[in-house]
């Protein structure tokens, strides 16, 4: 008996020990993604089996022994995370998703996949990076996002369309946008304004995006068939979860601004080097001493913005509903340019029974652009305008009442001249006048939507049909005033357009998936596509306004005096059958064939339909037996090999097929011979091969792709004799060739992930390479000119030699030789022994190849920080290997009565001086500069580093927010952030990227192109 008193004794005085040695820890586990707490979450003191999950609120209390000093928390989805404990008796952890696993579920053409298993080369970006951005277009947002993806947006004027490229340009002549798919239904992509520049894709609300999904390889594309060769971006919009409905609202505010501006004389500078142009050329001077005016603030601002997001979600196991409203107002940087949207969004899906669900979604978008005449080379382009105004000269007038106190002659003509005995040249409109009466507008309403069923036929079979649609109305007014400017010859106009387009897409699908002996994953997809797109717009134009009341308000009738129009039609379909057979061995050997036939309008009917195969294979050696590594935990290989088409064929609706089309004669409206039929014209082919590899190192996971395109049968202009009197003199044939080829690598890790701090970091890269392998003759542009054996659209013009320092005559390459200009149009040798020497004739410049532009490296490093409730990132853009011509420059350089870039002021002066400005002589431009085609002189390296986005967050504790607002508001995070603030080049125009064509064979050009945009912003998330 005394043994058991003494045992229990014992007993009692070990569990007292015990428990004066444990403290009991309590908290909340809460994430991004679920700030009302993350269930489930296992909770664990670091080196023993003591733990506890959290509850449904994310709570959790955990007794822990005196000697713990750190508790790890993990879950499904969520990096792990080490909290120390030290004298903390409340422990709260934010979790960061993990990147590696942030898609585990991929959207693919027609389906989904388990990332795991995908053999293709597929690049995600999930909305959490983008969603807060103030930008008028969600293509805006993948610059520098995923690896391959070229997106450049080329000016800072609302509305412009961003060039979007997935691994190069992958046509000459056809269209090169990728295809873009929402919610399932590919989606019209051509700007449907006559008038402003009005991107289609600004239509869509960017915050209700959920993910983006981008197809480059062949094996990823090929589903799509004849319309994959330009690579395919699917973007899925958020739908509704099961539970209680969540209500998130955002809000931003902020302000955009130029990135640069030009860098122009001011009259006291100007004034002398005008005179001088004139003297050396023996004319009498025309400038006199008058005021210091900066004509750019007439132009350019400071641009409010602010955007609106109201949501709400949830839904019960039979109905999930989102539904989201939206406002956005942007100010361009430039005046009279501005972007109003309001979008509005229901999604919604509902299981009728265990086997049977329908759904739907549905968006409309209104969408209002005021713009401008930015026109390159228009007298009342804005940028043109205000960078060629006579800086001495004041803007305004009060005594010219006449026209409101504006500067302009008497005659309304042309700006006024100050005090110089000369007006600008050109005769160049007072462009503060001009943005003040003329007004463009372009209104358009767009409505996208699908609804679905679904069918489970027996078990693993499953039968979805859907139907989608995309419907844009489009109108444009634009109105110019009858007494100074554009329409002062007309003595007003005014123009309305409306310019509709329409499309259905009828898919049906047959999926079946199955797991064999436990080993054999097998999913099958079957299906059939219908699609019908129908274009028409027409105008009507009045000029010779009875009054000013008219003008501003509508085409109205017997306003005016002379009424015009114009319209047109076009129409195309396509019907098509595919099938796609996924396969996997217990996840190591992994195998994917796609195979699509198509059969579309446009071609004639032997060739309208094509099939295209596309395969791929995959190994994840990290899973055999023999595979034994510590560092690597995660390690595959893949390969693929298919044949895509381009169906975005130049040529409009029927380019196969000959015959007439409307005219106009001497005796009236009629028709004549317009085109030359050819049945043989095919498809665009591209055979795309790529290899690759995904591993994981430790912390770091890598991503690294070959890729090579071969583009075949692309469709030229073919010349032929003019004796056969076919229209044009030419023929659209499969004549051309070209090939792109170049390595992806793609790294992200979570560095840090300790006590309250983490970092995670996300880096790619992509080398391109791009090569024209077949022509029947040489592409030559202004600009540009593209020839076999070289990449498209190289700079094409002349070689500049420098400024002769005994004279001040500018020099170029005559061949191998060097030749200098004499007078307005003479050219004589040069000889570096004797530079005096002006006696000898020698022929004119020759021209050459002066550079590639298309970047061949491209890519983009973003890094993500937490610390407690506080939140950061820094995005980092960069891209090089181009070159560009500099036209805004040697514009500015000219040798007329307009303004000049502050570089002029280096001009030759006196002999010996070493200068790369000649001496000015007026009127010479043409010969001087070389203004016919490109010039060495005025082209750059287009290589950056640009810091694309800096944002801070603080997120309110969920404590803070419940004992506050007694939980009737569970989340709430204020943030501030800039984008495009900083930008490391060496080039000198105001960007590199600006860029003023945007076909394939016209590139690489900064043209009085308008500033690209700065946009400081703070804002509020709020989640009820």
């Amino acid at each position: 008996m005394k043994k058991v008193l003494l045992g229990f004794a014992l007993s009692f005085l070990t569990i007292v020990s015990v428990l004066a040695q444990s403290k009991t820890i309590t908290g909340r586990v809460t994430s991004a993604e679920e700030p009302e707490g993350v269930p489930g979450a296992s909770v664990v003191v670091k080196g023993t089996t003591q733990g506890t999950i959290t509850d449904l609120d994310g709570s959790y209390s955990i007794s822990v022994p005196d000697n713990a000093t750190t508790l790890v928390f993990s879950f499904v989805g969520y990096l792990t995370k080490e909290m120390p404990i030290g004298s903390s008796s409340v422990i709260n952890v934010s979790m960061d998703t993990d990147v590696k696993v942030l898609n585990e579920v991929v959207v693919t053409g027609y389906g989904t996949q388990e990332r795991r298993d995908i053999t293709g080369s597929v690049t995600s970006i999930s909305n959490e990076s983008i969603e807060n951005l103030v930008s008028p277009s969600f293509d805006t947002q993948l610059a520098g996002r995923a690896a391959g993806v070229s997106v450049t947006v080329p000016s800072g004027i609302l509305g412009a369309r961003p060039i979007i490229r997935i691994r190069g340009v992958n046509s000459l002549s056809g269209g090169a946008d990728p295809l873009i798919v929402i919610d399932g239904v590919p989606v019209v992509d051509s700007d449907r304004s006559g008038a402003v520049a009005s991107n289609p894709l600004a239509n869509i609300n960017p915050a209700d995006i959920q993910s983006y999904e981008v197809l480059k390889d062949g094996s990823a594309t090929a589903i799509y068939g004849s319309r994959a060769a330009n690579g395919v971006i699917l973007i899925t919009t958020k739908r509704g979860k099961t539970g209680k409905a969540q209500v998130n609202y955002s809000v931003s505010t902020g302000f955009n601004e130029a990135v640069d501006q030009f860098d122009l004389l001011t009259g006291d500078e100007w004034v002398p080097i005008a005179n001088e142009k004139r003297t050396n050329a023996n004319a009498s001077p025309l400038a006199n001493p008058g005021v210091n005016t900066d004509w750019q603030s007439a132009v350019l601002r400071r641009g409010t913005t602010q955007q609106h997001n109201l949501s709400i979600s949830g839904g019960s196991e039979a109905t999930k509903y989102f539904f989201s409203m939206g406002f956005t107002d942007q100010e361009s940087v430039v005046k009279n340019n501005d972007l109003k949207r309001y979008a509005f969004r229901a999604n919604i899906d509902h299981s009728i029974s265990n086997k049977v669900r329908i759904g739907t979604s549905l968006s409309y978008a209104y969408t209002e652009i005021t713009a401008l005449n930015n026109g390159a080379n228009s007298l009342s382009g804005a940028i043109y305008n205000a960078t060629r105004a006579l800086p001495n000269v004041p803007i305004f007038d009060p005594e010219n009442t006449a026209f409101d106190g504006y500067n302009i002659t008497a005659n309304g003509a042309t700006t006024g001249f100050g005090a110089n005995l000369a007006g600008p040249d050109n005769n160049i409109p007072n462009i503060a006048y001009v943005l003040e009466n003329n007004f463009t507008r372009g209104r358009n309403h767009r409505l996208l939507g699908n609804a679905y069923a679904e069918v489970d036929l027996a078990t693993g079979l499953t039968a979805r049909t859907q139907i989608g649609i995309d419907l844009t109305m489009a109108d444009d007014f634009t109105t110019l005033n009858p007494k100074h400017g554009d329409g002062r010859s007309a003595n007003g106009s005014v123009t309305m357009a409306y310019n509709p387009a329409f499309r259905w897409n009828w898919q049906n699908t047959l999926n079946y998936q199955t797991v064999l002996a436990n080993d054999h994953n097998i999913n099958v997809t079957a299906g059939v596509e219908y699609q019908y797109t129908n274009f028409y717009n027409f105008s009507a134009s009045g000029t010779d306004f009875s009054d000013e009341f008219f003008r501003l308000r509508n085409l109205i009738s017997n306003s005016y005096n002379n009424q015009f129009s114009a319209g047109g039609f076009s129409e195309n379909g396509f019907d098509s059958y595919f099938a796609r057979f996924n396969y996997s061995y217990k996840g190591k050997y992994l195998l994917s064939f796609a195979v699509r036939n198509d059969g579309i309008s446009q071609l004639a009917e032997e060739n309208r339909r094509g099939t295209f195969p596309g395969g791929s294979i995959g190994w994840r050696v990290s899973d055999e037996g023999f595979f034994n590594s510590e560092l690597i935990s995660d390690f595959k290989l893949r390969a693929s090999y298919a044949e895509v088409g381009n169906v975005s064929l130049p040529g409009g609706a029927f380019p196969y097929a000959g015959g007439f089309g409307p005219v106009q004669a001497a005796a009236g409206a009629g028709i004549g011979y317009s085109n030359v039929a050819n049945v043989a014209l095919q498809w665009e082919t591209s055979k795309k091969f790529n290899v690759g590899l995904d591993m994981t190192i430790g912390k770091v996971t890598i991503s690294a792709d070959y890729f090579k395109n071969n583009v075949d049968g692309i469709v030229l202009n073919a010349p032929t004799a003019p004796s056969l009197g076919i229209p044009g003199n030419n023929i659209s044939q499969n004549v051309g060739a070209m090939y792109n080829q170049g390595v992806e690598l793609r790294a992200f890790a979570n560095v840090i992930n300790r006590g309250k701090f983490s970092w995670n970091t996300d880096f790619n890269f992509t080398f391109i390479e791009n090569e024209v392998t077949n022509l029947v003759q040489p592409l030559t542009g202004t600009y540009n000119r593209t020839v076999v054996g070289g990449p498209i659209a190289q700079l094409y013009g002349f070689k500049w030699a420098g400024v002769n320092p005994a004279n001040g005559n500018a020099m170029y390459f005559s061949g191998d030789n060097v030749v200098q200009l004499v007078g307005a149009s003479s050219w004589r040798a040069f000889d570096a022994n004797d530079p005096s020497n002006v006696a000898n004739a020698a022929s004119a410049p020759t021209q050459f190849f002066l550079g590639n532009t298309l970047p061949k490296f491209q890519g983009g490093w973003s890094n993500n920080f937490n610390y407690g409730n506080w939140d950061a990132e820094i995005f980092v853009r960069y891209s090089g290997g181009n070159y560009i011509m500099n036209e805004s420059l040697r514009g500015l350089m000219g040798l007329g009565f307009s303004n000049n870039h502050r570089e002029i002021l280096n001009r030759w002066t006196e002999s010996g001086q070493v200068t790369d400005v000649p001496r000015l002589y007026s009127g010479r431009d043409a010969n001087t500069w070389q203004t016919s085609a490109s010039n060495s002189r005025f082209i750059e390296k287009g290589d950056f580093v640009r810091i694309q986005n800096i944002a801070i967050g603080y997120r309110i504790p969920a404590a803070t927010l419940s004992n506050t607002f007694n939980g009737a508001i569970r989340s709430a995070r204020f943030f501030a952030q800039v984008q495009n603030p900083l930008i490391f080049t060496k080039y000198s125009g105001i960007d590199p990227e600006s860029n003023q064509f945007s076909g394939q064979l016209s590139f690489g050009v900064d043209w009085n192109v308008a500033p690209i945009i700065r946009t400081w912003s703070v804002g509020l998330n709020v989640g009820f």
